[in-house]
C-alpha cells in the first residue's frame, strides 16, 4: 500500500534529480581477467516466427561465438543516443527510466580457450569479466548436463535514485523483460531457458560472492532467479545436484562503486528481506491455447535490434489491423509458444484493455482471460454491469463495455498521454494476495509474469511497424474501482501502450558498439 501512487499524492521519492549521485549503469569487477567477446555477424535474419518456435530451430553448439551472439541480442546495447552535450546507451532489454538495475552472472562451461568459469557480463564492452574458475570435478559435471546457468541480479539503488520507495517493484519488471530478452535470444539459437526456483536467496547469493565483506564499499546487489539455458532438456534434474555441490569461490576482484552518495530507503530492504525465496517447486502449466501463426515483415533479429520505448504517439497514425492486434494478443497467451515457460509458475496474470483504434472492433474496455480457470472468479469480481461478450472463439478476448476510454486511460497511467494516444492500453491484473499469504516470495515471480509479457508486447509492436512503451506509473486503486473490484484478491501489476511513436527529431542516434576499437566490429559494422 505504501508505494502506491493516487491521484492526490505519489509514493515517496526525492522528488527531484540528484545529478551528483546519478548511478553508474554498468557494473565492472576490478580485478577480474576480461574476455572480449565477438560481435554478432550473422549473415541471415531469420523468420520472426522463430523467436516463437516456428519452424524450430537446430540447437546450435555452446561455443564462445554463439554465447556471445545470446548475449548481446538479450542485454547488450543497442544504439547510443545522443543530445547536446548528453549521450546515452540503449539496451536490447527495457529498464525503467533506463536505469538498468538487473546484472547477469554465467555459470559456463569450458568454451574454446576459456576454462568453466563463473563470470559477469558487461554489455558496454560486450565481455565476460571472468570471476572465478571451476574445478576439475565441477567443470565435468557441467559438460555433462550440456547447458550452463544465468543468474540474474538486481541492484536496487539504480531504481530508488529516480523512483523512491517504488524501486522495488521496478526491479522486479526489469527481471521479467531481461527474462524475456534471454528467450527470445535462446530460441534464435534453438536453445530452451527455464527458471529454475529450486534455489534459494541464501545460496546464489553466496555463489556470487554477495555477502562477502570485500564488497562492502559497492552498492549492496541481490540475486533474484537462476535459469538454465539448454540445447536439450532445461528442466535437467542432475542441474539441482550441480549448482547445490558447487563450491563457494573465493572472489579477489572487486565490484565498482556506482554512486559517491546514497539515500537510504527502508521499505526496499524490508521487501527483499520478506520476499527472499527459501527455494520452490516450479508449477508450470499452459492453460490456454493458440494457433495463431506469427508472422512479421522484419526478421528476427531486426525486431530485436530496432525495439525502443516509444516517449509520445501520433493519434493520427496510431491504428492496428485486428489480425495484427490478434497475433499481438495471441503471443501473451500461455501454451502459445515455449516464450512463457521460461516462469516458474503458471499464469495469474490477465489483461485489461482500453481499446482505441484497431479496425474492426469496437472501441471500449476488454478483457484477455489468459487462465480460463479464472473466468468465473473475474465475473464475480468486477462490476456485474459488464457484458462479458466473447469476440473471438479462437481468442480469450471479452467485451466488457463500449465507448471511448481514451481519457481513462490517461489519467489513469498518471496523466501520460500515450496511454490514450495509442492504439490500444492496457493494465496487467494480477491473482494477489490469496497468493501471498501463502508464498510471501512469490510477490516478484507476479513482476515477473508481467515484464515477460511487456517483452512480448514490445516485440509484437515491432514486428507490426508500430511501437510499445511500459508504464510504471499509473493509480491501481482508481484502476480496481473502475472495474468493480473491492478486495484484494486482484491487483493492477504493470501497465502498457502501443502506437505510432512520434520520432524527436533532436536526438542524434549512433551505432551500438561506436566506442569499440575498429579491430573488434566485424567489417560490416565497422562504421
Amino acid at each position: 500500500m505504501q508505494t502506491k501512487h493516487h491521484p492526490d499524492r505519489y509514493a515517496r521519492s526525492l522528488g527531484y534529480m540528484d545529478w551528483s549521485t546519478q548511478p553508474n549503469p554498468f557494473r565492472v569487477y576490478q580485478g577480474a581477467m576480461n574476455l572480449d567477446l565477438p560481435l554478432t555477424r550473422r549473415p541471415e535474419d531469420l523468420p520472426y516466427g522463430v523467436l516463437f518456435g516456428s519452424p524450430a530451430m537446430t540447437p546450435r553448439p555452446i561455443n564462445l561465438e554463439t554465447l556471445s551472439e545470446f548475449l548481446e541480442l538479450s542485454l547488450g546495447l543497442s544504439a547510443w543516443k545522443q543530445y547536446g552535450a548528453s549521450e546515452w546507451s540503449l539496451r536490447m532489454n527495457p529498464s525503467s527510466g533506463n536505469l538498468h538495475p538487473t546484472e547477469c552472472y554465467l555459470m559456463l562451461p569450458r568454451c574454446d580457450e576459456m576454462a568453466a568459469c563463473i563470470a559477469h557480463y558487461d554489455p558496454l564492452y560486450h565481455r565476460l569479466e571472468l570471476r572465478a574458475n571451476l574445478n576439475a570435478e565441477e567443470a565435468r559435471s557441467l559438460i555433462d548436463l550440456n547447458g550452463f546457468g544465468v543468474v540474474l541480479s538486481s541492484i536496487f539503488w539504480r531504481e530508488a535514485w529516480k523512483y523512491g520507495e517504488r524501486a522495488f517493484r521496478y526491479t522486479q519488471h526489469d527481471i521479467g523483460h531481461a527474462l524475456g530478452a534471454l528467450t527470445f535470444s535462446a530460441a534464435l539459437g534453438g536453445w530452451k531457458i527455464t527458471v529454475r526456483p529450486e534455489f534459494d536467496s541464501e545460496l546464489l547469493d553466496q555463489l556470487l560472492g554477495f555477502e562477502s565483506r570485500h564488497r562492502i564499499q559497492a552498492e549492496s546487489e541481490h540475486a533474484d532467479c537462476f535459469c538454465w539455458v539448454s540445447r536439450s532438456n532445461p528442466e535437467e534434474p542432475g542441474v539441482y545436484d550441480w549448482l547445490s555441490n558447487l563450491r563457494i569461490p573465493v572472489y579477489r576482484d572487486q565490484p565498482n562503486r556506482l554512486s559517491p552518495d546514497h539515500v537510504h530507503w527502508p521499505i526496499i530492504d524490508a521487501a527483499a528481506r520478506l520476499t527472499r525465496s527459501p527455494g520452490f517447486e516450479a508449477r508450470r502449466a499452459a492453460e490456454v491455447k493458440s494457433t495463431e501463426k506469427q508472422t512479421s515483415d522484419y526478421g528476427a533479429e531486426s525486431v530485436i535490434r530496432k525495439r525502443r520505448s516509444a516517449q509520445a504517439y501520433d493519434s493520427s497514425r496510431s491504428s492496428m489491423t485486428y489480425r495484427q492486434f490478434k497475433q499481438t494478443l495471441s503471443a501473451t497467451l500461455p501454451g502459445s509458444s515455449a516464450i512463457l515457460d521460461t516462469l516458474p509458475l503458471a499464469t495469474n496474470l490477465h489483461l485489461v484493455l482500453f481499446i482505441h483504434r484497431v479496425n474492426d472492433i469496437d472501441p471500449g474496455l476488454y478483457c484477455l482471460v489468459r487462465n480460463s480457470s479464472d473466468l468465473h472468479e473475474l465475473k464475480g469480481s468486477f462490476d456485474p454491469s459488464f457484458h462479458w461478450e466473447l469476440m473471438d472463439r479462437k481468442l480469450p478476448l471479452y467485451l466488457l463495455q463500449k465507448g471511448d476510454f481514451q481519457s481513462f486511460a490517461t489519467s489513469v497511467s498518471c496523466q501520460q498521454a500515450i496511454a490514450g494516444d495509442s492504439a490500444f492500453s492496457l493494465g496487467m491484473l494480477a491473482r494477489f494476495q490469496p497468493l501471498l499469504d501463502q508464498a510471501p516470495w512469490l510477490y516478484p515471480c507476479l513482476f515477473w509474469e508481467s515484464g515477460l509479457i511487456g517483452q512480448i508486447l514490445y516485440l509484437q509492436a515491432e514486428a507490426s511497424g508500430l511501437r510499445g512503451t511500459g508504464i510504471g506509473c499509473y493509480y491501481d486503486d482508481v484502476m480496481h474501482q473502475m472495474l468493480g473490484l473491492n478486495d484484494s484478491l486482484w491487483q493492477d501489476l504493470y501497465h502498457f501502450t502501443i502506437g505510432a511513436p512520434l520520432e524527436d527529431p533532436r536526438l542524434q542516434t549512433k551505432p551500438a558498439y561506436h566506442h569499440l576499437p575498429p579491430s573488434r566490429l566485424p567489417a560490416e559494422r565497422a562504421v
